[in-house]
């Protein structure tokens, strides 16, 4: 039978091309298309979803991300301009922060022109030409506060004088496009160049001709309407194979400290502890920035530098007293106090820190409510600087006050700051408030919700808020005047040791009823907050933190936000260096320094950079904090009882800049390439159907 030759189809000659042409293009190693067309630029810090009991606020782009022609405001005509004259819409608006208000983004969303605002912060850029700059309601976390449902002779306060006067409520909005942030310089370059090249009017305000620069925001977020809503998807799609994470409740870890340790051993007496409590959490409306210099950082590190110089003068008497001193860290109070709320609620059933063990013996002692004899907290101390001393105010409560016996001790305790202050020689005056003013936001109130307890909170306002950027991007080292370079000449850091010192002393007489100036370590204030203001690749952060990812550590404020979880590097970060500072070195390698229990009396914690290897053990430890309303069966969402902040999740966030041509150049391109492959399969048809023509090839014999 004679062989028979199969022409190959015109099909099989087309891939065969097609194939041929990507061997080759993959051969010659070209640069990417995509790369050639988008430029990436600073996409980190996107303004993204949270949402409460009711609702929900911030931002989200769409699906695929929203995109715009890019136009560069820098004073209100241009504004107008594009909501007037501009004929490409969308536009996205690369605005200054002073731009940053309520006001411009009605505006923008109401034009039905704007896809996406980008927000600018040059490197020398000054804030203080804002004014004011807080994107918090006059009155924090007024939805959870005391005096709201039960005291409505208090309850009104706050509106008639805002504790936050600067406050413009812009965190708790929502918008339907997306807002950016950014403040790396080179991409604020890009993008003012590209612009002057392509976008900006002319002389005469006419627009350019295309090609146009453009910007692509991608931030989708994955939750909408509300946590009830948000958490009831989350749950259902938790039992899907592909699981998609609707939205995480805000929570992390409370820190806490005893100065001698408890032991469930010896029944732990009523009215014995001292809590001295700070927040360790702020926020702002953007990812990845919220430094919190005055509203967190400064009650934060005057809480240390005072734990560590009472832990150094720790002496018999100290140990031996039958009071004790609890230093506590909440997380999550911005949003509605998450930390102290659940602390309060994990005393009242009896499980804080933890529910008692049966057959433990060596665990920590349960604390509750009427174990609590003071409560002396730090709340926005930062601002108290004069030319020669510091102003600090001592705001105490006027309902639990009503009580002779609470108002008997907590006068007793402010007599005893003031006196101790003097005695400490800490130049720091302390001022008493008007007794019938209520207390400004503040963790305490948490507490006295449930139990008259003798108290104060220490601030550096008599009553609106000296911090006209509270819950800010711009809470930052140069809102407190802190210099981080000045050395001996700073005072921010001398005002902050003052402070610590001052209240080291109190603590100190509450233990021993003798009075003992205390002097705190000036250089241990003066790195931390160097470390959590400025730099958090501090060589003391780095030496504490080897176990935290290295992408931690960049050289920018510590990012003060609650997050989601309890993975959070800073709150880990700084529960080490608690208790390096309120510890003791034991004799341990690495091995053999691990927590056997987290009930335990102690804990321990390895620092492999210290010393060449040591182990710390200390009374430091962290306790859940997450609001109850997550634990509870069947919670009523919109009580208004507990905190019900949720995060929206999200795959990612990004910024890129491109050139768009005209919609007509557009259409040309996509049918020119239509035509192409037609005329290419109608080439290859031909070239097939004649091949024997064109190719010179013999016809193939016939099929026997």
């Amino acid at each position: 039978m004679a062989a028979t030759c199969v022409r190959p189809s015109p099909l099989t000659m087309f891939w065969c091309y097609c194939f041929y042409i990507t061997t080759f293009l993959t051969l010659v190693h070209g640069d990417r298309v995509m790369n050639k067309i988008y430029v990436d630029i600073q996409g980190d810090m996107a303004c993204f979803k949270r949402f409460n009991g009711t609702h929900e606020i911030g931002c989200t782009s769409g699906f695929y991300g929203n995109s715009g022609v890019i136009h560069v405001i820098q004073n209100q005509s241009d504004l107008q301009w594009v909501y007037d004259k501009g004929p490409h819409k969308p536009y996205v608006l690369a605005i200054p922060p002073q731009f940053l208000t309520p006001q411009v983004l009605k505006q923008a969303e109401d034009s039905g022109k704007v896809s996406g605002i980008v927000v600018m912060v040059e490197e020398n850029f000054n804030p203080q030409v804002l004014g004011e700059f807080s994107g918090e309601s006059h009155c924090p976390n007024s939805e959870l506060d005391l005096y709201k449902a039960s005291f409505p002779e208090y309850s009104g306060y706050c509106e008639k004088n805002p504790w936050n006067p600067d406050g413009t409520s812009f965190l708790f909005m929502s918008w339907n496009f997306p807002v950016f942030l950014v403040d790396n310089q080179t991409s604020i370059d890009y993008i003012k160049q590209y612009y002057e090249d392509f976008n900006k009017p002319d002389v005469n305000g006419e627009p350019q001709p295309w090609p146009l620069l453009c910007m692509e925001l991608n931030s989708n977020m994955f939750g909408t309407t509300n946590t009830e809503v948000c958490m009831r998807r989350s749950n259902l799609a938790g039992s899907q194979l592909h699981h998609v994470n609707f939205c995480d409740p805000l929570s992390d870890r409370n820190i806490l400290a005893a100065l001698n340790p408890m032991n469930a051993s010896v029944e732990l007496p009523e009215k014995s502890v001292t809590v001295v409590a700070a927040r360790m959490d702020a926020t702002s409306m953007f990812d990845n920035i919220s430094p919190g210099a005055n509203s967190a950082v400064s009650g934060l590190v005057t809480l240390l530098v005072a734990a560590d110089a009472l832990n150094r003068h720790k002496d018999a008497k100290v140990e031996s007293s039958t009071k004790n001193i609890l230093f506590v860290l909440f997380q999550g109070e911005s949003w509605d106090y998450i930390g102290s709320s659940r602390m309060v609620w994990d005393m009242a059933r009896g499980e804080f820190p933890f529910k008692y063990q049966e057959n433990l013996s060596d665990q920590m002692s349960q604390i509750n409510l009427t174990h609590i004899e003071h409560f002396i907290e730090l709340n926005q101390v930062g601002e108290g600087m004069r030319a020669t001393d510091s102003l600090l105010f001592l705001h105490t409560d006027p309902v639990s006050n009503s009580d002779p016996q609470i108002s008997s001790e907590t006068k007793k305790l402010l007599t005893l700051l003031q006196t101790s202050s003097s005695v400490a020689n800490s130049s720091v005056t302390l001022e008493e408030v008007n007794a019938k003013i209520p207390l400004p936001p503040a963790s305490f109130q948490s507490f006295l919700k449930k139990e008259n307890i003798s108290g104060t909170v220490i601030t550096d306002h008599k009553e609106g808020f000296k911090n006209q950027f509270y819950q800010s991007i711009f809470d930052d080292y140069k809102n407190v005047k802190y210099e981080a370079d000045g050395g001996a000449s700073d005072r921010y850091h001398k005002h902050i040791s003052h402070v610590a010192s001052a209240l080291a002393t109190t603590l100190y007489t509450i233990l021993t009823d003798e009075v003992k100036p205390i002097t705190v370590n000036e250089t241990l204030a003066d790195t931390l907050l160097y470390c959590y203001m400025q730099n958090i690749s501090c060589e003391m952060f780095r030496k504490f933190g080897e176990k935290i990812s290295p992408s931690f550590f960049n050289e920018k404020p510590a990012k003060m936000y609650v997050s989601v979880g309890e993975n959070n590097g800073l709150t880990y970060l700084t529960e080490k260096i608690l208790a390096g500072l309120v510890g003791e070195k034991v004799d341990l390698d690495s091995d053999s320094c691990k927590v056997t229990s987290r009930y335990s009396v102690y804990q321990l914690f390895y620092s492999a950079s210290i010393d060449n290897g040591t182990c710390f053990q200390s009374t430091v430890r962290g306790t859940v904090a997450q609001s109850p309303a997550f634990s509870i069966e069947g919670y009523d969402w919109q009580s208004g009882e507990y905190s019900t902040w949720t995060e929206s999740g999200w795959q990612m966030t990004g910024l890129m800049i491109y050139l768009k041509p005209s919609v007509g150049e557009e259409v040309g391109l996509v049918c020119g390439g239509v035509v192409s492959v037609l005329l290419s399969l109608g080439v290859v048809y031909f070239m097939n159907s004649r091949a024997d023509i064109i190719f010179g090839l013999p016809t193939p014999p016939a099929a026997c």
